[in-house]
């Protein structure tokens, strides 16, 4: 169940106690079966399409994913996870630096730069973080933050196929996101970047094992890495059914959408 974590934290460093961070900052589900009805539907207007997507992505997280993050952590020793984690956050830096630029913000775009060259050069490739050591700590950004503070906020939750948790909003900020990772550029290889991709995800799903036992445990898996996923990107949950006074982009789109099928 938890490879739909996997891409709703792909950034998150792999000395990072993941699993703690989590639960310490979502609610648990006895929780969630307590919320009300409107506030389900505010945040969850895809929730048919998106519990499908849920049991999808569990079928081949249990069949692929989380047999091969298994034998990823078993097998391969922890000094190298570190340095394929540490390379995988140095191409995310990209991907930070150009939202942030997007952002107007300056201070970031700078701290950023110089984490990328630092972890470049003396990081040989970026496998050692020799920025976090020198105290220019990683900062996370992404095309769904930069459409958040243009305005877009509080949208729907989104389950994506294979990749997992998200927004409307964040599953958009996908594709500018992808086009900032030089891997897609530097890499001429087709069957090099997919590799790549592959054990990025693999890499990423064992940081979210200690995950496992929660969904396990869990009355209902779907609410609780829903809540748990809108919680971790700091989403807001509405107190009340505020779309009726102030339409989001996401309403909008779903008005539009049922427009044309009439």
């Amino acid at each position: 169940m938890a490879s739909n974590v996997h891409a709703a934290l792909p950034s998150l460093a792999a000395s990072e106690p993941v699993a703690q961070k989590l639960t310490s900052s979502a609610p648990v589900s006895s929780n969630t079966e307590s919320m009300s009805k409107p506030q389900e539907q505010s945040t969850d207007r895809f929730e048919n399409y998106n519990r499908n997507a849920f049991r999808l992505n569990d079928k081949i997280d249990k069949a692929v994913l989380h047999p091969a993050a298994i034998g990823y952590v078993t097998y391969v020793p922890l000094p190298l996870r570190l340095a394929l984690s540490n390379f995988f956050n140095n191409l995310r830096d990209f991907v930070t630096l150009g939202n942030d630029i997007l952002q107007l913000n300056g201070q970031s775009s700078m701290k950023n730069v110089m984490r990328i060259s630092i972890n470049t050069t003396f990081g040989l490739g970026g496998i050692l973080d020799v920025s976090s050591a020198l105290g220019l700590v990683q900062n996370k950004n992404s095309f769904g933050n930069t459409m958040r503070v243009y305005g877009w906020t509080n949208s729907s939750y989104y389950v994506i196929p294979l990749l997992g948790p998200s927004t409307v909003r964040d599953a958009i900020g996908l594709i500018p996101d992808t086009i900032f990772n030089p891997i897609w550029t530097v890499v001429n290889d087709n069957y090099i970047s997919i590799g790549l991709f592959a054990l990025n995800a693999v890499n990423t799903r064992s940081q979210f094992l200690g995950f496992d036992k929660i969904l396990e445990t869990s009355i209902d898996p779907y609410i609780t890495m829903r809540d748990t996923y809108l919680a971790t990107i700091h989403e807001s949950i509405p107190t009340s059914n505020s779309a009726e006074s102030s339409p989001s982009i996401d309403s909008l789109l779903e008005d539009d959408a049922s427009t044309s099928q009439k």
